[in-house]
């Protein structure tokens, strides 16, 4: 288990390092195009999609990292009053579905980028094909599946000793 937690890890601090840099690009590409519009009359062409599809990729890819540090909400108010031992099935259950829906996600991600590629959908302004992008969605959400994993495994191990 500490292999594949050590392995999302690193997955997870790629993929923060890919989040900076779709943050550095939405950045300067929204000042481009500021400057271009106001200054030039001549905004960036695709603005809007450019930095839409590098939102996304941004934030999916922050997901695991978040993951990793423990920043997602949870509500612990009721599962804090139950036994050690609830607590931790009650954690199994919450994992195990966590997983499913990330499988499932990734599964999807992948699906969408094959019906991208193969209709040859782009955007509408300067082109830019979508099938990268799930494909990358898929990719980012690996790591999270495997710490999601992981906890699973540790709550089961929690649960029966």
């Amino acid at each position: 288990m500490q292999m594949i937690r050590e392995w999302a890890n690193r997955l997870s601090t790629w993929g923060e390092w890919v989040g900076v840099v779709g943050i550095i690009v939405m950045v300067a590409v929204t000042c481009t195009d500021v400057i271009g519009a106001k200054l030039f009359l001549m905004p960036v062409p695709g603005y809007i999609e450019v930095v839409s599809l590098v939102q996304v990729a941004t934030i999916v890819f922050a997901i695991a990292a978040t993951q990793r540090h423990g920043g997602h909400i949870s509500v612990e108010m009721f599962v804090d009053i139950l036994p050690r031992r609830m607590r931790s099935i009650v954690k199994a259950l919450t994992s195990l579905l966590c997983l499913v829906l990330f499988v499932l996600l990734i599964y999807e991600g992948i699906g969408l980028g094959n019906e991208y590629l193969e209709a040859g959908e782009v955007t509408a302004t300067v082109q830019l094909p979508f099938y990268p992008f799930a494909y990358a969605f898929s990719v980012a959400l690996i790591p999270v599946a495997l710490m999601v994993l992981v906890d699973f495994c540790v709550a089961i191990k929690e649960a029966l000793s």
